[in-house]
């Protein structure tokens, strides 16, 4: 059955209308008509059963009953990532979105290639909003994965209160993730990967002197965003959540 998105905001008691870009879907591509089911889902973890009573610019819907909650028991698994170049970045967010991570939070580094001002860091943010939202319809995901605004690392690196903290560096030789026993106990894990260039010697010793690990993927050097899909697949593998 179809899924569309809806702020739980606009609801008034069973009844709401759907965005713009959603009704659009409904009524101009897809042609559903007056009485059709969908599913609908507040990106907070409630999947509702939902009929078609009108259409139009804005869809109008009324909820008939719950499909599914998410009750949020699992690990949460939060991913800063140096900010990749065009359609790179694309692909991690919405990979990310598929695999479960919990949060999301992009930021610029010294080697960050293509340095944005505060308007294009808008617009980015909100197509990556998009693109975590269409991967949530797609993988059938009951809840967003949350998607900060582009940050800078030194911002990140102290603001990241959770119980196991792993930057992944291609110069670390004697770490890797079988290293490190309190991996798979972890209620919360935070995974920093650095853009295309890698995280500078400078940036390490930062992140070190506040408490991040430094961890191996292996001997070979990876792209960046194939390196970001492989850590955040093994480490929810490792705690639990794939």
């Amino acid at each position: 059955m179809r899924r569309f998105f809806f702020d739980p905001l606009s609801r008034k008691e069973d009844t709401l209308f759907l965005a713009e870009e959603e009704s659009r879907h409904v009524a101009k591509v897809l042609r559903l008509p007056v009485g059709s089911e969908m599913e609908l889902f507040d990106g907070q973890g409630t999947v509702y059963r939902a009929i078609v009573v009108a259409t139009g610019r804005r869809v109008e819907v009324r909820i008939v009953g719950v499909v599914a909650r998410d009750e949020g028991a699992g690990k949460t698994l939060w991913v800063g990532q140096g900010i990749l170049k065009g359609e790179k970045m694309d692909t991690v967010v919405q990979k990310c979105t598929e695999l479960g991570a919990s949060r999301f939070s992009p930021f610029e580094s010294s080697r960050c290639q293509g340095k944005a001002d505060p308007a294009q860091n808008r617009k980015r943010h909100e197509r990556w909003q998009r693109i975590g939202l269409a991967a949530c319809k797609q993988c059938m995901r009951p809840k967003l994965m949350q998607i900060d605004a582009p940050t800078n690392l030194s911002d990140l690196l102290r603001g990241t209160d959770v119980t196991v903290r792993l930057l992944f560096w291609e110069e670390e030789k004697d770490v890797r993730l079988q290293d490190i026993p309190d991996l798979q106990k972890a209620q919360s894990v935070a995974l920093l990967l650095g853009p295309e260039g890698g995280f500078s010697p400078e940036e390490v010793d930062l992140a070190r002197q506040v408490g991040w690990l430094t961890v191996s993927l292996g001997g070979r050097i990876l792209r960046a965003e194939t390196a970001t899909l492989t850590a955040v697949s093994i480490v929810q593998f490792l705690i639990g959540n794939l």
